[in-house]
């Protein structure tokens, strides 16, 4: 018996000499990308937005954009890695107060669906007593009865409808809000798309859920019988932990760019565009 996430099934298809360094031989890295860091802060500003809604407590921008603004100076260190030299820690740190604006001003003032979970933290059974492990950004509710897995996004691209209309990964916490929610009349995945400012839906019919299950676990049968585990080199490759140690990258020297980009927006050029 054992928990799969989603985290943990895609790095086996990615890399599955990095998925036994992570996953089998539990090899310890301290390495953070700023792009991930950035993340995490942004995810934690919107989680503190919808768990004090659930208060009745509802933040205004600036208090949001001072809480951004606070997690990041506190939990910032000089180990964090910034791969694209183009760009220093102040445009990561603008990008994602720009993110935070953007959706306050979409969705304020917070009222058209109710939240029911934030960051869930459970187990979806699946064959063999084996574990899917379900964490929900967000999971709402509107007067209708229709439930909404949401997931927010902070990278710079977003994926196309078709892309989207693949992905296990919501697709699989929505068997959990079946389950857990009788009273649901359907159920919506959603991405909001940080960067672009936009959301794309998708649906699934029982009959998609059905075959996406049987090939999640398909996939697990495969992990569980791997004997090998090769590296295997992509462009995800510089923000990957293990480079260090890699047999594929192990010597060989990373070309950087040696031209700074200048941010597009600035800290000061988006506060003044809040206060006018």
């Amino acid at each position: 018996m054992a928990t799969y996430s989603h985290s943990k099934l895609s790095t086996f298809d990615q890399c599955k000499y990095k998925y036994k360094l992570r996953y089998i031989d539990f090899v310890k890295s301290e390495l953070k990308t700023i792009e991930g860091f950035m993340g995490i802060i942004v995810h934690q500003t919107l989680e503190k937005l919808y768990r004090e809604l659930k208060a009745g407590i509802v933040n205004s921008k600036d208090n949001l954009l001072k809480y951004y603004l606070w997690m990041w100076q506190k939990n910032w260190t000089s180990s964090i890695v910034i791969v694209k030299k183009e760009y220093n820690e102040e445009h990561y740190k603008t990008l994602g107060l720009k993110y935070i604006m953007d959706y306050y001003d979409r969705y304020s003032p917070f009222n058209k669906l109710t939240t029911v979970g934030i960051e869930t933290n459970d187990r979806l059974n699946l064959k063999n007593e084996d574990k899917y492990y379900v964490m929900i950004d967000r999971l709402a509710v509107d007067e209708d009865k229709n439930y909404y897995v949401i997931d927010y996004k902070t990278n710079a691209n977003p994926a196309n409808q078709a892309t989207l209309d693949k992905d296990t990964q919501l697709a699989m916490y929505s068997l959990w809000v079946k389950d857990k929610f009788l009273d649901a009349k359907s159920i919506k995945l959603v991405w909001n798309f940080l960067a672009t400012d936009e959301e794309k839906v998708s649906v699934r019919t029982d009959e998609e859920l059905v075959e996406m299950k049987e090939m999640i676990e398909s996939k697990i049968k495969e992990i569980e019988s791997c004997i090998e585990y090769p590296a295997t080199a992509s462009n995800l490759c510089d923000y990957c932990e293990y480079k260090s140690i890699c047999p594929e990258w192990k010597g060989n020297e990373v070309k950087e760019s040696k031209e700074r980009v200048e941010p597009k927006y600035t800290r000061q050029k988006l506060l003044n565009a809040y206060l006018k």
